[in-house]
């Protein structure tokens, strides 16, 4: 973890999930199945979504398949794509679009132990340099310690600020933007 990833509570609702996620891996396991269960795909990037939502108060565009980018900062200035993994994995996806956002959120979400932060927090450029620079097809990973690496060269004021405190109960925004 470095200096700059903020962690935040997730919701109490995904409390329930997680439970259930772990009785049926113990489940499995009492029966000589090794199977994680990993929350993975649209369950963790919506999840991912809402907490961005909440978190820092971007606001999601209202077309589920818009290419680039996920929403718009508070201020509606820039356009933001949001990443999200869970703790065991080491590397973020991406996509070829025409269209690249001007901000890029990665969050890391431990459901386990209800808490997420923000592991990479700026300029999408600073990340987009790892990649191709001609167009692909499917997607193309950046591991977790290149966005480490892209995050040294975010400044002040480059960041989205948590409009939100650790303390602070969660719910309420998903519908107020």
């Amino acid at each position: 973890m470095s200096q700059y990833d903020l962690e935040f509570r997730l919701p109490p609702e995904v409390r329930p999930l997680s439970e259930a996620r772990i009785a049926v891996r113990d489940h499995y396991r009492s029966k000589g199945l090794h199977l994680e269960f990993s929350f993975d795909g649209n369950l963790v990037g919506d999840f991912g979504e809402a907490c961005a939502v909440e978190e820092y108060g971007m606001r999601l565009v209202e077309a589920r398949s818009n290419a680039g980018f996920d929403g718009y900062s508070p201020d509606g200035k820039k356009t933001v794509q949001v990443k999200a993994k869970g703790p065991s994995t080491n590397r973020i996806a991406f996509s070829y679009s025409e269209t690249q956002a001007d901000h890029l959120l990665v969050l890391e979400l431990d459901f386990d132990g209800g808490i997420g932060r923000a592991i990479y927090n700026g300029p999408e450029h600073y990340v987009r340099e790892f990649l191709p620079k001609e167009s692909w097809k499917g997607q193309k990973p950046v591991s977790v310690s290149m966005l480490r690496k892209a995050a040294t060269r975010i400044v002040d004021g480059e960041r989205l600020p948590m409009i939100r405190t650790m303390g602070e109960p969660m719910g309420g925004r998903l519908c107020d933007g």
